[in-house]
C-alpha cells in the first residue's frame, strides 16, 4: 500500500488511537477510535473496512513497532545487561502497543505475524543468552524463562500504572528493579 505522506500520517493515527483504545479496553467501538485518531468514523472505514481488517493491521503494526523499538535498543553494542534495560525502556515506551499485543493475542501471534514475532523473540533471546554468558544473567535458569518473566514483567507494570497503582514516569524504573533482582546471576 502506497500512500502519500498525509494518508499515511492519517492510517497511523488511527492505529495509534487503536492502540490506545483496545490497550485499555478492546470493546471499545470504531466511533470512539475515530474520535480518538481526530477523524471521523467514515475516515477509519476508507483505510480499514471493519473492525477485524483494524484488528489485524494493528497486531502486525504493533509487532512491527515493537521489533523496531527493540532494534534501536542496539543489540550487541553494549554488555548484555545494559542493552537488556534499554530493551526493557523500549518495551515500556510501546506500551500501548505492547498492552494490545497481550490483551489481543495473550502473546501469540498469528501466522501472519509470526515471522516478525520470532525476530522479536531472537533479538531478545540473543541478548539474554549473550548475559548469561558475560555472568550477568543466571545461566541455571533457562534463557527463555527470562524472556516470559521481562514480558510478563512489562505487561505488569504498564497494567500497573494505567490502574494507577504506580505512576507512569517510574513503571521503567521498577521494571529494571524486578528484572534484576529475579535474573541475576547471584553471588555464590
Amino acid at each position: 500500500m502506497d500512500l502519500s505522506p498525509q494518508r499515511a500520517r492519517t492510517r497511523q493515527a488511527i492505529l495509534d488511537a487503536a492502540a490506545a483504545q483496545w490497550s485499555r479496553d478492546p470493546t471499545v467501538g470504531l466511533g470512539d477510535i475515530a474520535a480518538a485518531a481526530g477523524v471521523g468514523r467514515a475516515t477509519v472505514h476508507r483505510y480499514f473496512s471493519d473492525r477485524q481488517v483494524l484488528h489485524a493491521a494493528l497486531i502486525t503494526d504493533s509487532w512491527t513497532t515493537l521489533r523496531a523499538a527493540i532494534e534501536q535498543a542496539g543489540p550487541a553494542t553494549d554488555s548484555a545487561l545494559k542493552v537488556i534495560q534499554r530493551i526493557v525502556t523500549a518495551m515500556v515506551h510501546a506500551g500501548d502497543r505492547m498492552s494490545f499485543l497481550f490483551t489481543t493475542t495473550e502473546g501469540t501471534p498469528s501466522e501472519d505475524d509470526a515471522g516478525i514475532a520470532r525476530e522479536v523473540d531472537e533479538l531478545i533471546l540473543a541478548e539474554i543468552e549473550r548475559g548469561q554468558r558475560e555472568g550477568a544473567l543466571d545461566s541455571a535458569v533457562p534463557a527463555r524463562w527470562i524472556e516470559l518473566t521481562i514480558w510478563s514483567t512489562v505487561y505488569t507494570g504498564l497494567r500497573a500504572a494505567a490502574d494507577g497503582l504506580v505512576p507512569r514516569h517510574s513503571v521503567d524504573e521498577l521494571i529494571r528493579r524486578t528484572l534484576h533482582r529475579a535474573v541475576s546471576e547471584q553471588p555464590k
